[in-house]
């Protein structure tokens, strides 16, 4: 079921009407290039046409069959693996990225946990080049982050021993990748480990989705 793709307002209308989206798209020197050929109703760009522009727009490039135009502006269409839901993430350019994070305030929960909340959030509407290393950096910088984590000078727990007495009692995950996608599509290698047994599992995944771990997992 397709969610509604409508520009949402995070300050003021005019701000993040489809005109002045657009208008901040064309300005990107990464997304300007996609974006004119999607205007155009061009096709997709040679790899010796692409070549010279910047490794963002390389990126964004490769991402064309997902990229679509909503009132004049570019989206990128999410869908599952088994196609049972769709996500549609306005790309966000450059100059608007600051004011979508400080719109999504889940860091302030700390941590891996408040990097991943902020994750989540963000992409279920938006959608830029590098998104996870700008999120990484909001939130290492996010002043309510530092203040939950309290001083740096703070004592240290001693480390502790985890018992486990059953499998599946506890488990260790972790993700390998991004590698050259293969030709089922999977850039990742999801590798999961059994505490009791020791038992290891390596399996590919094509990106690094909360939902895409957890089905693997379950």
């Amino acid at each position: 079921m397709e969610t509604d793709i409508s520009v949402k307002v995070l300050t003021t209308e005019d701000a993040w009407s489809s005109s002045e989206v657009q208008k901040a798209q064309l300005e990107d020197p990464a997304i300007r290039p996609i974006l004119e050929r999607k205007l155009n109703s061009e096709d997709r760009s040679s790899w010796q046409e692409i070549a010279p522009e910047s490794p963002a727009t390389k990126r964004y490039w490769a991402l064309w069959d997902s990229l679509h135009l909503k009132n004049g502006v570019l989206y990128r269409k999410w869908e599952s693996d088994d196609g049972s839901s769709c996500r549609w993430q306005l790309i966000v350019p450059k100059s608007r990225i600051q004011e979508v994070l400080r719109e999504t305030p889940d860091c302030a929960s700390g941590g891996h946990f408040g990097v991943m909340k902020t994750l989540s959030k963000t992409r279920e509407r938006f959608y830029w080049d590098r998104l996870r290393a700008d999120v990484e950096n909001w939130c290492r910088e996010c002043n309510a982050c530092g203040a939950r984590k309290g001083p740096k000078t703070r004592t240290k727990g001693r480390l502790q021993r985890y018992n486990v007495g059953a499998p599946f009692e506890r488990m260790a995950l972790d993700i390998l990748g991004p590698l050259p996608v293969t030709t089922k599509g999977n850039r990742y290698v999801l590798v999961l480990m059994d505490y009791f047994t020791k038992w290891p599992e390596a399996i590919p995944v094509p990106d690094q989705e909360a939902s895409t771990v957890a089905e693997e997992l379950v």
